[in-house]
């Protein structure tokens, strides 16, 4: 099945695309590998930040800095995504399954908002020495792998089970 041409009203009637366009793909993406490389490359900012916690001097290291830089980068990424997203909705779900549809929509949001508290929360634990704001990043990072877990299982959902065009609408623009 072909994902829809046409745009078509969300509940209260407004257009929604039948895509997404091609920069909230491009960001879409850009935050998915962004992610991956701060679980990846993390070892060296959680050895810094434990090192500062005996008292002990950090030298500089980029991998320490491409994690703080990759958070940064992250949450505005994500704040240009909500941003477009304002200005040009989510597309219409395929499929006549409203409680896959509000499952979705609630681990999009969830996805947005720990992804936002990640970065606010290693910020204040790195900027500011806040030690309980390490623990909740700690705890969220946990919380934000189920969520992927979640959102990827639901992607393959879409394109092995139900093959309904969902997934093809975030690899390519139409």
């Amino acid at each position: 099945m072909s994902a829809p041409t046409a745009p078509s009203p969300d509940l209260s009637g407004t257009a929604r695309p039948a895509t997404w366009s091609r920069a909230q793909i491009v960001l879409h993406w850009v935050v998915a590998l962004l992610v991956l490389a701060q679980y990846l490359f993390n070892g060296p900012i959680v050895e810094a930040w434990n090192a500062l916690g005996r008292g002990m001097e950090i030298s500089p290291d980029p991998l320490v800095m491409g994690h703080v830089f990759g958070g940064i980068a992250i949450l505005l990424l994500v704040i240009w995504r909500l941003r477009l997203r304002a200005v040009r909705p989510a597309p219409a779900p395929l499929g006549d399954r409203p409680v896959l549809h509000r499952v979705a929509a609630l681990t999009h949001a969830a996805l947005y908002g720990v992804l936002a508290l990640l970065v606010l929360s290693g910020g204040m634990a790195w900027f500011v020495g806040f030690g309980p704001a390490a623990g909740v990043h700690g705890a969220l990072r946990a919380v934000l792998l189920l969520l992927i877990l979640l959102h990827v299982v639901g992607a393959l959902w879409h394109a092995f089970v139900l093959r309904d065009g969902t997934m093809r609408r975030i690899t390519r623009a139409e």
